[in-house]
């Protein structure tokens, strides 16, 4: 197991939540193959937060894609929340991006944001 992974779940209103944080590797890819495995009882969904994901190996998102047992866990009951979602997120499932990526909550778009910059050139780019 990683040392610098750390999976969490809980259960609301019968769906899986499912919260992780750390490297996402080979070994962090196991542990949440696991848990899903063992905590996914057939109903409702399943959403994954990533939001907390720091470095992504490869490895580690081609070992999750390839040992989740689908036919266990469709793929359209899985939701990832984050862009870092989209690295491991199997084919047939979802990701789900929206402004909580700043911590601030502001899209972006407030003074203290170390990403105002890169949204204002993005937004001249297209105009």
């Amino acid at each position: 197991m990683s040392t610098k992974f750390h999976v969490a779940f809980k259960r609301r209103n019968g769906n899986l939540h499912v919260i992780t944080q750390g490297d996402f590797d080979g070994n962090s890819a196991w542990e949440l193959v696991n848990l899903l495995h063992d905590q996914y009882d057939g109903q409702g969904e399943v959403y994954i937060d990533t939001h907390e994901l720091r470095e992504m190996c490869p490895f580690g998102c081609s070992t999750f894609q390839c040992q989740l047992n689908l036919r266990r866990i469709p793929a359209e009951r899985l939701f990832f929340e984050g862009e870092k979602g989209r690295e491991i997120a199997p084919k047939g499932s979802r990701v789900i991006v929206s402004g909580r990526e700043h911590r601030c909550m502001c899209n972006g778009n407030c003074a203290q944001c170390p990403c105002r910059e890169k949204n204002h050139q993005q937004h001249r780019d297209t105009h």
